[in-house]
Formats: C-alpha cells, sequence, structure tokens
C-alpha cells in the first residue's frame, strides 16, 4: 500500500510536492475510511478538488511515472526517458526530477527516493523498515556518473547478510545501464532475488493503469474481464440495479471478423509491430470484439439495446463498474481523472460509498470538480480531502484540508461555504462576465 508520494520538477508541478495516505489521529469514519496495517493507518481514498489547469490531472500522471520507471524500462543506451518537466522556468530544464514514496510490501515499510531526467536515472535510494523494527536500514543507493554514463551501487546489509550476494551483484550490474532503474536492470537480468521480484510482484499487481475521461475503450476492458470471468457478470449487471438507469441485465456476445489483406499486408510492413505481434496477426487475422447489449426494462419484457445507444452516464458506469469490483474484491491502487465525469452527483456519491463500505486493502486517488460533498461532514474526513492551486509562475501546490488549524477552520465549520467563499483557496479567480459586443475588431483603444 502506498504511504505517501513526492514528486518534482514534472509537468506543472515544481517544487516538492507530497500527497500522503497516513490517516492523522481523527477518528471519524474510522471503519469505512481507514486500513490497519501493522503500526500504520492508511486511507482508502484521497480526492484532489482545485480550479481547472490547477495541476490536479498532473498529480494523477505522477503516479504513472513510478511504474514506468521500475516496470517499463529503457531498451537500450539511447533509449530515453519520455516525460516533461517543469516548462514555465528556464532554471528547471537542467535539473533533474524526483520521486520519493513509501510503501508497504508484505510485512514491510519500503522508503525508496528515485532522481531521473530525460536521458538518465541518477540517483536511487531504497531503505526499509521490517513490521517491529526500531529503525530503517539501507538497501542501496545508486549513483550515475552522467560524463561517463556509468553507475555505481552500495550495497547495505541487515543482521549481517548482504542484500545482494558479489556474484549476482556483478550480474545485475551488467544491465543496469544510465537510464534504467536497478529494477529496469533486474527484468532485464537472468538473477533471481527475492525481495527485487517481491516489491517487482506487487508493483505490477497493485499499480492500475489510470483512468482518464478520454477514449480509452474501458467498455472493452469491463467486457473482456467478464467473458473471461475474472468478474462475474451478475455482479456487473446488480450494480446497474441499483443504479436506477433502467437496466435489469445485459448480454455479451464475442464476434470475430476477417481483417482486409490489405490492411494486414500494411500492418506486418510496421516497424512499431513486436514481431510477437506479426506472427499473432499472422495467425489469425481476425478483430475480436465482444458485442454488448443492455437489456431494458420494457412493458412486458426486457428489451435488449445495442450499448452504443444507451447513455452516456450508463457506459462510463459500466466502464467504472469493472474497476469498482476490482477495488472491492483484489486490492489495488487506482488513479481516476475526474470520477464525476457524465455522472449524476447521486451516483457518482453511490460509486464511492460502495467502494468505501466493501473494500480492504485498495487505494483510490481521484480528480473532482464535485465541491458539494463537502457540505456533508458524515461523507468524508479532513485528511483525505487536498486542494491544487497554482502560483503566478504557474506551478502547482498541494494541500490538504487537515492542513487548516482552527483559526481558518473550526471542527464545527462549514468546508463547503468556507471552499466556495474562497476561505480554503483552489478556486478560480474569474474575471467580469461583460462582453462589449459593440467593439470591432479593429479598435484597439
Amino acid at each position: 500500500m502506498i504511504i505517501d508520494f513526492t514528486i518534482s520538477n514534472f509537468r506543472s508541478i515544481r517544487e516538492a510536492q507530497t500527497i500522503s495516505f497516513e490517516a492523522t489521529s481523527d477518528l471519524h469514519l474510522e471503519d469505512s475510511y481507514v486500513i490497519n496495517k501493522g503500526e500504520y493507518r492508511l486511507l482508502k481514498i484521497a480526492m484532489v478538488l482545485g480550479a481547472n489547469a490547477s495541476g490536479k490531472s498532473n498529480v494523477l500522471r505522477a503516479f504513472e511515472m513510478l511504474p514506468i520507471l521500475l516496470l517499463q524500462p529503457c531498451e537500450n543506451k539511447t533509449s530515453q526517458i519520455k516525460y516533461d518537466k517543469f516548462a514555465l522556468n528556464p532554471l528547471y530544464r537542467n535539473k533533474d526530477s524526483e520521486i520519493k514514496v513509501n510503501f508497504i510490501c508484505g510485512q514491510t515499510r519500503y522508503s525508496y527516493e528515485v532522481g531521473f531526467n530525460n536521458l538518465s536515472v541518477t540517483r536511487e535510494l531504497l531503505k526499509a523498515k521490517p513490521f517491529g523494527a526500531l529503525r530503517d536500514h539501507k538497501i542501496y543507493e545508486r549513483f550515475t556518473d552522467e560524463s561517463k554514463l556509468v553507475s555505481s551501487i552500495k550495497w547495505g546489509e541487515y543482521e549481517g547478510k548482504k542484500y545482494v550476494p558479489s556474484g549476482l551483484a556483478r550480474d545485475l550490474k551488467t544491465t543496469l545501464l544510465h537510464n534504467r532503474t536497478l529494477f529496469g536492470a533486474y527484468l532485464n537480468s537472468n538473477v533471481n532475488i527475492s525481495w527485487i521480484q517481491e516489491i517487482i510482484d506487487w508493483l505490477g499487481s497493485y499499480m492500475m493503469p489510470i483512468v482518464k475521461t478520454t477514449n480509452q475503450h474501458l467498455d472493452s476492458f469491463t467486457s473482456e474481464q467478464i467473458y473471461e470471468q475474472i468478474i462475474k457478470k451478475e455482479q456487473v449487471a446488480e450494480l446497474l440495479r441499483r443504479a436506477d438507469v433502467g437496466i435489469r441485465d445485459f448480454e455479451l456476445e464475442k464476434k470475430s471478423e476477417a481483417i482486409p489483406p490489405k490492411i494486414i499486408d500494411f500492418m506486418l510492413k510496421d516497424d512499431r509491430l513486436s514481431d510477437e505481434e506479426k506472427k499473432r496477426l499472422t495467425d489469425h487475422p481476425f478483430t475480436d470484439d465482444i458485442v454488448v447489449k443492455m437489456i431494458h426494462d420494457g412493458a412486458q419484457e426486457g428489451i435488449p439495446m445495442d450499448f452504443q445507444q444507451e447513455s452516456n452516464g450508463t457506459k462510463r458506469y459500466y466502464e467504472l463498474s469493472s474497476i469498482l469490483l476490482k477495488l472491492v474484491q483484489e486490492s489495488h491502487f487506482v488513479a481516476i481523472d475526474e470520477l464525476e465525469c457524465r455522472l449524476h452527483p447521486d451516483l457518482y456519491e453511490f460509486f464511492i460509498l460502495t467502494y468505501l463500505k466493501n473494500s480492504h486493502e485498495s487505494q483510490m486517488i481521484f480528480t473532482t470538480h464535485m465541491r458539494e460533498f463537502l457540505a456533508d461532514k458524515d461523507l468524508f474526513r479532513d485528511d483525505c480531502v487536498w486542494f491544487t492551486e497554482k502560483n503566478r509562475e504557474g506551478a502547482t501546490s498541494l494541500y490538504s484540508l487537515a492542513d487548516f488549524d482552527s483559526s481558518v477552520l473550526r471542527q464545527v465549520s462549514s468546508r463547503y461555504n468556507a471552499y466556495k467563499s474562497g476561505r480554503l483557496g483552489a478556486v478560480p479567480y474569474v474575471g467580469d462576465t461583460y462582453i462589449d459586443t459593440n467593439k470591432n475588431d479593429g479598435d484597439h483603444e
């Protein structure tokens, strides 16, 4: 599980900004919001509220960088690490970006730091603190000489044992390119180191891809999960019935269509396709699509309708149903951009409450413009609400509702009124609504 996450020099984020999932001492809504993991009390949810273009989505994108750096290593020495630094100050073009993350894997708290730029991973530091231990200890520290593009590692020990024996360390270093993290080097090596593999397995299964507002074909993902019986069809149908969108059930049918020979020839000549993908295309020159038909309540019996005829809200909830069920039935971390997108406020609230009441060791962070939830203190904890705000130089700052003391926000104060009035910041400061329709285009006075 994620304890906290810090990012700097990434898109609109200039100085280091931290979002924490560690719960405060407040016991409000403890059973629904807080997970006890060893000595740690961690939150299931973090919601990020702020004006348009304040950096909310960039906070979510920052979380994507962790699996990219650790699980998707650069292919060779000339490959670049693709991401955007803070662009509004020339001084930051030559500065490294940095991620710091504290997380729990198994019965150990790990602290990981990585400095990087588009060309190199410049430094790494990994510390561990097993549950019950008095202090943490260093596992390894890595530095890269960018003038020579050569990296060096200092290995730590625990209870007199080396984390990586000398022979395996030498083998691992042969794949440690300057633009790869140690974990990326491990994935390209022929060695087996249990603690590295455990972290890789955890990260690969725990961190789900970000859910965006753009078309990600998430409906196809949901249909595939159901068709492969990874999630149960009846559970998705029940979520749709409870959402009161007029659907009693749905049907799935897998259809295959032949790909035209000219398109196959074109795809086989595309260098971007791997040999494995080309072989799969040659062996099976068909597109496999799962057709969804929603069964609506009718006058006498269910009426089937094509999925594409459904409302955008129904489609969105069907898409999110697979995410919700995976969060409830398994342990995952997911970032969702604009969770309320295309959803009625009541349905948006229903999604959150269903997740909170039924999940166990999952975590979710989402951005939202829906400020109305702040009016009901029985729905949220202060420490799960975060705000983004940009300064005059366009840099994003990130802060929690729990950061405000009693001089700004008393326990009985309305969080909604405080936010709406601008006392908490993170609101757009819009200009005059007047439009001069009489002014000519050529009049510059």
